[in-house]
């Protein structure tokens, strides 16, 4: 009977041994198949694990901290973290440190000083280890940022040299967002309305640089279009006020802000100062104004003097006519000469009244240009013929060579008379006795004409012939000057020609006489 008892402990002992075996065998497979995951994914993570105990020793740490700093794993086992950290960082981080240990969840980033000497930048997250209601040391992940760093700086690099282009542009650059805040606001900017950024960044831009009669215009505008209910204005003018309170206007261009959605989050404005050109164009419009009016006011009363005067001119010149003939009884040598002076001084005042008339009535566009066909030979000969007694009394040969083609040309014969006229008087006038005047007429192509008048006077200096064609200009203005005139004869020429899409020019030097050149067009297709 003991026997049968002995043996059946035996078989109780065996059977527990198998069981405990067994669960020995499958926590021992639970151990291994922990160990291959902590294995495959502890310490084959790219970022650091690690516990440092409350001396600040590495306890432990996987295998990633060589890849980060260089360093063997078993190098850095029992080594304080302290020697590894930047010295400028490691009294931000032990404070940092202390607040996690205080139950304060606040990741960190700091500088880390590799095996190689080299920086680099880490991110760090980590909780206190609690045993017994102790704290025994700290948990953590450090990640590599040292690439995100670079993109950073990259970004900062760039941002800075957006910046100073932004700074260095001669207008303001302004960003609202929908609120009409400001979110970016150049030097320029921040000099003209007399802030500092800090003091004018993210304040509403309507309430400290719109005039107070166009805030609530402005504002309900800008909320319009950030809700897409109007289009961008891309360019107006408008008051803005500055810190001191003054106003000053500003010419905007416009454009909107959309988010990566396509959603619009603000505007982007530059703002030129144009408060000076404002006035000076506002200044200019005045000062025509006035000009224009004194000019009318001017060329009315030329016109009405002009005409209340040629009347009783006409009179004196008839009148001393008929005494200059005696037709009222005969006079002595002297008294003939008396009546001469008095014709030829009205005959030229005339001539003033005549040609003020003129210019009067092409300042009004009173003059209109009428072409006809005309024979040109039968045109330069009247003019030859009116030309040649003026060109006698001096003595001055006068000499025409006709070399155009154009036996008829399309022109108003009225006015190539007077341009034609004036010149060959004005070369005659001031061209000593038995000097020479010639008149060229060449035919320049088809439609135009190229008409020279040359003569041996006195001849004319750069200076002076800037001012040949002004009305009432004259080279010589004193009052004891040799040569009359009223100053009148080559403004009326250049005026004419211009009606007629002409041009005049002339070559001379001082005493080497002087060559007048005009292009005429004569062609019925121009």
């Amino acid at each position: 009977m003991n026997q049968k008892r002995g043996i059946a402990i035996t078989k109780e002992l065996e059977d527990r041994v198998k069981k405990l075996t067994d669960e020995l065998d499958l926590v021992k497979k639970k151990l291994e198949l922990s160990e291959e995951f902590f294995e495959d994914h502890v310490e084959n993570l790219n970022d650091v694990l690690f516990t440092v105990d409350n001396d600040g020793i590495f306890t432990y740490l996987n295998l990633a901290i060589e890849d980060i700093t260089g360093y063997k794993r078993n190098d850095v086992l029992g080594t304080p973290f302290v020697q590894y950290v930047h010295p400028e960082d490691l009294p931000g981080l032990l404070k940092d440190m202390q607040l996690t240990v205080s139950g304060v969840h606040n990741p960190y980033m700091f500088r880390i000083i590799k095996k190689n000497g080299n920086i680099s930048y880490v991110h760090t997250t980590s909780r206190p280890i609690i045993k017994n209601g102790h704290v025994t040391g700290i948990n953590g992940l450090m990640v590599d940022i040292a690439k995100l760093k670079k993109i950073e700086f990259k970004l900062k690099e760039e941002r800075d040299k957006a910046q100073r282009y932004l700074d260095i542009v001669g207008v303001i650059i302004l960003a609202l967002d929908k609120k009409g805040n400001i979110s970016l606001i150049n030097k320029k900017g921040c000099e003209v309305l007399g802030y500092m950024e800090e003091e004018i960044l993210f304040r509403n831009w309507f309430d400290i640089a719109i005039s107070e009669r166009f805030t609530e215009l402005a504002r309900r505008d800008h909320s319009r279009l950030m809700d897409g209910q109007i289009d961008v204005v891309e360019y107006f003018e408008t008051p803005i006020k500055t810190k001191n309170g003054e106003e000053r206007t500003f010419a905007w261009h416009n454009i909107i802000l959309k988010d990566e959605s396509g959603n619009i989050n603000g505007t982007l404005s530059s703002g030129e100062d144009i408060t000076e050109r404002k006035k000076a164009n506002e200044a200019l419009v005045t000062a025509k104004l006035i000009s224009d009016n004194a000019q009318r006011t001017k060329r009315e009363f030329i016109s009405n003097i002009s005409h209340e005067l040629r009347t009783p001119l006409n009179l004196i010149i008839g009148y001393s006519d008929l005494l200059h003939i005696e037709a009222a009884g005969s006079m002595n040598d002297k008294q003939k000469g008396f009546a001469s002076v008095i014709k030829k001084s009205g005959e030229r005042l005339l001539v003033l009244i005549n040609s003020m008339i003129e210019l009067s009535d092409l300042e009004e566009d009173k003059i209109e240009v009428r072409k006809e066909d005309v024979s040109l030979p039968i045109l330069v000969k009247e003019i030859q013929t009116s030309t040649a007694p003026m060109a006698s009394k001096k003595t001055i040969d006068l000499q025409f060579y006709l070399e155009a083609d154009n036996k008829v040309i399309y022109t108003d014969p009225n006015k190539f008379r007077t341009i034609l006229y004036n010149l060959i008087n004005n070369a005659i006038k001031f061209t000593h006795e038995k000097g020479k005047v010639r008149v060229t007429i060449n035919e320049k192509d088809k439609d135009n004409l190229e008409i020279s008048v040359m003569d041996t006077g006195i001849g004319i200096s750069p200076d002076d012939q800037s001012k040949l064609f002004q009305p009432f200009s004259q080279i010589d203005s004193s009052l004891d000057r040799k040569f009359e005139g009223t100053g009148l004869g080559l403004s009326i020429v250049k005026e004419f020609l211009k009606m007629q899409n002409g041009s005049i020019w002339v070559e001379s030097e001082p005493g080497q006489g002087s060559t007048f050149k005009f292009i005429l067009p004569v062609g019925k297709d121009i």
